[in-house]
């Protein structure tokens, strides 16, 4: 099995920071059973930025709370600083985020009854081990470094929306994690505070190279900074785009997207006796039995098999393909993962075609 985040040094040398192995999720909206994560290997190691695009829906905040801990996954391996945490307890699981771990929330995550300073200064007073006034001097540092020394005593309600996605920045490196990471950073800011923010992340690890950090984005702006860029889709990695690859345009860059520019393709079908038994164990629907919309349960919907951006996998001669499901009364969009057919008798329909 290919190990994607591969170092220069061997890995006899440096021991990753973060790493999966074999990760599966599985979610259950109703009846309907949801293949969210599906054989994800990734090893992330001192010193590197490593950028994670995809669409919506292709499992990238799953992967995220799968590496964190806040979600557990249904197989396979995560380690931080080679610690197993899927099987930590929930007080092992929040020690972990305390200490080794720093979240750059997309939604900011800030406390509006506090100020820019006591914000930053709150992850320090939860895990208890510096005293009020090595806290008070870690602030200031941090509130310089994300250039935010002038609003310590304002509260997020003043500061604009690259303010508090900065602010949200220096309460993640409170603790001094080992790895920090960012769920889209720059989504609600405008294009001179995403330059700011890609600046500060910049610092940070020239300033830090024995940490890491990961950021999810759909911004293709944030890979200049990357040391290289994933590509997930389906729950897979398919692409990894290196640092050295030279995308001016942004039509270019979607050619790498899909796989038509010098990019390394990583799609390829995992599979293991742990594996098979944990996707058998779900409950996944035959398409043609898909009636009603899984949030409201209306009849009033509209489905299609996901051929353009679909991944299919062969299981006890069943053909399991990622389906997208509109329904017109609640107006949600859900990907499913279902059984589109059984290989006998599709063979049987194709040999009476012939």
């Amino acid at each position: 099995m290919t190990t994607i985040g591969q170092s220069t040094k061997s890995e006899a040398e440096r021991i990753p920071i973060a790493e999966m192995s074999g990760v599966y999720k599985i979610f259950k909206q109703k009846k309907i059973e949801v293949m969210a994560l599906r054989g994800i290997d990734l090893k992330i190691y001192p010193g590197e930025l490593i950028v994670i695009m995809g669409p919506s829906g292709s499992g990238k905040t799953t992967l995220l709370n799968c590496l964190c801990g806040i979600e557990r996954p249904n197989a396979g391996s995560v380690k931080i600083k080679g610690m197993e945490i899927t099987k930590l307890r929930d007080e092992g699981i929040q020690k972990l985020l305390q200490e080794e771990i720093g979240i750059v929330f997309q939604s900011f995550n800030l406390i509006q009854s506090l100020t820019a300073g006591g914000n930053v200064e709150l992850p320090m007073v939860v895990l208890g081990k510096l005293s009020k006034s090595e806290r008070r001097t870690r602030v200031g540092e941090l509130l310089k470094k994300v250039g935010l020394e002038n609003r310590q005593h304002h509260r997020p309600s003043t500061l604009s929306g690259g303010e508090k996605q900065r602010l949200s920045i220096a309460m993640a490196f409170a603790n001094d994690p080992s790895i920090v990471i960012a769920d889209e950073p720059t989504a609600n800011v405008d294009s001179v505070s995403a330059e700011n923010i890609m600046r500060v992340f910049q610092e940070f690890m020239a300033s830090n190279p024995n940490k890491a950090l990961l950021i999810v984005t759909h911004d293709p702006a944030l890979r200049k900074i990357a040391d290289y860029t994933l590509v997930i889709r389906d729950g897979q990695f398919v692409r990894r785009i290196e640092k050295t690859t030279s995308l001016s345009s942004e039509s270019e860059y979607e050619n790498a997207l899909m796989g038509t520019s010098n990019v390394t393709d990583l799609s390829k079908s995992r599979s293991s006796p742990l594996i098979s038994n944990i996707i058998q164990k779900a409950n996944f629907p035959y398409f043609n039995d898909i009636s009603l919309c899984p949030n409201c349960h209306s009849t009033n919907i509209v489905k299609k098999l996901d051929f353009q951006n679909s991944f299919c996998q062969i299981l006890e001669n069943k053909l399991l393909q990622r389906a997208a499901l509109f329904c017109r009364e609640c107006n949600e969009l859900s990907f499913i993962t279902v059984i589109s057919g059984d290989l006998d008798k599709l063979k049987i329909k194709r040999e009476m075609i012939k």
